[in-house]
């Protein structure tokens, strides 16, 4: 089901246009493409970028808990005989979030780390995608340009998923001047 989703979202991004707060919308074109090609290179990219392996982990980012950073700071329980003991639990083993005999549950501290190297880690795999998409259609002959305020205004009239958006994306992606003066140089 995640894999159907991305797909999809992958799709939108290549038939209609990405968005981003800090960014301007864009969309992608090719000079001479017949709406078959078009549609078809659009699916074979957002396929390949929703399947694109990922090899990061997040051991490596500060404050993650899957690297050498796992072990949070270990607590003696009370009343314990040695020092060799701190960090051991009911059961005589290391308790790996920290924490005494009588801890039910890890430290909120644990718990930040975790949700933050998590997020980390699918915000780098979702760029990782994000270029595997791009580089994709670049591959192909396709160039990214820059919406104009017009056209973002006509296109936010038109459904999301609709063949008037997609016509209308088409249209502005095959058109030699819109290429020219609209394309994003990077």
């Amino acid at each position: 089901m995640k894999s159907i989703s991305l797909v999809v979202c992958a799709a939108a991004v290549v038939c209609g246009c990405s968005v981003n707060s800090s960014t301007p919308m864009t969309a992608w074109g090719k000079k001479d493409v017949s709406m078959i090609e078009y549609r078809t290179d659009a699916g074979q990219c957002a396929v390949l970028a929703a399947t694109h392996s990922t090899d990061a982990n997040g051991a490596k980012s500060a404050g993650g808990i899957s690297g050498q950073n796992s072990g949070a700071p270990t607590q003696q329980a009370s009343g314990s005989a040695s020092a060799g003991s701190a960090g051991s639990g009911a059961a005589g083993g290391t308790n790996p979030v920290g924490g005494g005999t009588y801890r039910e549950s890890a430290p909120a501290d644990f718990v930040n780390r975790a949700a933050m190297q998590q997020r980390t880690q699918e915000m780098a795999e979702q760029q990782q995608r994000n270029n595997a998409l791009r580089s994709c259609l670049a591959g192909r002959g396709y160039q990214e340009f820059t919406l104009t305020a017009e056209q973002r205004a006509e296109l936010a009239k038109l459904p999301q998923g609709s063949e008037e958006r997609r016509e209308y994306l088409y249209k502005l992606g095959t058109d030699e001047q819109v290429l020219s003066k609209q394309s994003v140089t990077k």
